[in-house]
């Protein structure tokens, strides 16, 4: 208890509180687990990478997974990723923009 209590004293004095994170638009993919995967790997060999999330399954052989875009982020960044997912096959959808 002691050591989540000196966690959470930490974070607090860093600046790094439990408000809503700010950054860009969150775009959720699904589709077969191995394109998930593959995907998540191309984003992260993006210079600058994208963050993703570990692919999730999602049943019957599929998976999902999660890309934030960082702030600022262009119509032409968020054009090129959604790109990216209908051409490896996934179905992309905004979940968060912030």
């Amino acid at each position: 208890m002691r050591l989540y209590a000196t966690i959470a004293a930490t974070m607090l004095l860093a600046g790094c509180g439990f408000g809503p994170a700010k950054g860009g638009a969150e775009l959720q993919v699904t589709g077969p687990s191995e394109a998930v995967a593959a995907f998540v790997r191309q984003q992260g060999a993006q210079i600058p990478s994208r963050a993703t999330t570990f692919p999730q399954p999602a049943g019957n052989g599929k998976a999902s997974a999660r890309v934030m875009l960082p702030p600022g982020a262009g119509v032409a960044t968020t054009q090129s990723v959604v790109q990216q997912a209908a051409t490896a096959g996934l179905a992309i959808a905004v979940v968060a923009h912030r």
